[in-house]
Parts: structure tokens; C-alpha cells; sequence
């Protein structure tokens, strides 16, 4: 799953009240703070973090970086949340959920930016953002779109219990070139199936 490219160890204090234990650690999220600006900025800044998005950015600037914060902090439709993880002291990545208010349901996005390649750390990130959005927010079906050449993030998403819907002809851009994209899918009772290993309340 990538981050879709919109237009533009932790502290118990501030988690959004979800966590996934296991060995690995804690896993949970919160909601953005101003003080995660060079974290974001680090992310979008490494190469090998991005190269599997849907979206490309040639660059990312410290001031694109604080208007992410800013708009991630004002929340609205999309709802975005940093990934904490024991033992770092600034989050790792995030999770979104674009388009709450959509009848499709809401469009998942991703991010491990920082190289931590912890075992089982996207799945719980992934597993804790859609928590949320079955139980907070009432959505009946989650859907990602994931490049066709990005394997591991099929393989991902298929634990938490999505099913391929579609292909999407030269849906991403890269370089001047199209690529195709997949689009992806989960109900509530396929997702709580896949995710009964995990503790995620």
C-alpha cells in the first residue's frame, strides 16, 4: 500500500487508543503533532521508503513538510496518524484513511519512512488504522490502490484479509511513465477474520 499522494517507544500521552502487542513491541498510532514536521520530512525524503507510491514527488521541501502536518492536524474527511513504535523516540511512518465520507468507503494509505524493516510492522499499522476505521467510524468496506509491481504490499494487505477487485490501466506516475495500478478491497467480516491474532482494543 503506498500513500496516495495528496495535493500537496512512544509516550502514552496523545495515542489515539489503539495498540498491537506483539514481537515486535507496541505498535499504535496517534494523531499528528507540529513537533513531527522532520519526521515527515525525512520520510518523503527517502528514496527507498517512496519508491513504491502511487505518487511521485521529485522533492519534498521542510515547508511542504509543515503544510502535511498542518492539514493532517486539521483532519476533516481524511484522517491521518502517525506510527509509533518501541524503542524510537519520533514515529516510523503513517497510516490515512482518505475519503471518510465516501459510500465506497475510505481509501487506506501507508507509510514506513523511516528504514525499519521490523517483521509484522505494517500489518499491525495497517490493522490498528483499519480498527479505526470499522469501529469509529462506521465504514463497511476499506479499499487501497496498489501498483501492480508492488508484491510485498499485496501479500500485505491479502493477511489482513482484502481481495484483488480490478486493474487500473496507467493509473501511477513515475518519471514521465504510466504505470498500472490494482485496486483492493476488505469488508468488516473478511478484516476481523484475518486479524484475529492480533489485540488490537
Amino acid at each position: 500500500m503506498g500513500e496516495r499522494g495528496d495535493a500537496d517507544g512512544a509516550a502514552a500521552a496523545g495515542l489515539c487508543g489503539f495498540a498491537a502487542a506483539g514481537k515486535l513491541g507496541t505498535v499504535a498510532l496517534r494523531r499528528f503533532e507540529p513537533g513531527d514536521v522532520a519526521a515527515v520530512h525525512r520520510w518523503f525524503n527517502n528514496e527507498r521508503a517512496t519508491r513504491t507510491l502511487v505518487v511521485q514527488r521529485k522533492s519534498f521541501s521542510t515547508k511542504q513538510a509543515e503544510d502535511w502536518v498542518r492539514r493532517a492536524i486539521r483532519g476533516g474527511e481524511d484522517r491521518k496518524y502517525a506510527i509509533l513504535m518501541d524503542g524510537r523516540h519520533e514515529p516510523v511512518g503513517f497510516t490515512a484513511l482518505y475519503g471518510l465520507r465516501r459510500e465506497s468507503g475510505p481509501e487506506l494509505g501507508a507509510l514506513i519512512g523511516d528504514d525499519v524493516r521490523s517483521q509484522g510492522l505494517g500489518r499491525r499499522a495497517e490493522a490498528l488504522a483499519l480498527h479505526k476505521a470499522f469501529e469509529e467510524f462506521g465504514a463497511a468496506r476499506v479499499y487501497g490502490e496498489i501498483p501492480v509491481f508492488n508484491d510485498r504490499a499485496k501479500r500485505a494487505v491479502a493477511k489482513l484479509g482484502w481481495r484483488y477487485e480490478e486493474l487500473l490501466p496507467n493509473h501511477g506516475q513515475r518519471d514521465g511513465e504510466s504505470f498500472d495500478c490494482e485496486l483492493w478491497a476488505v469488508l468488516r467480516p473478511d478484516f476481523y477474520r484475518a486479524v484475529a491474532d492480533l489485540d488490537l482494543d
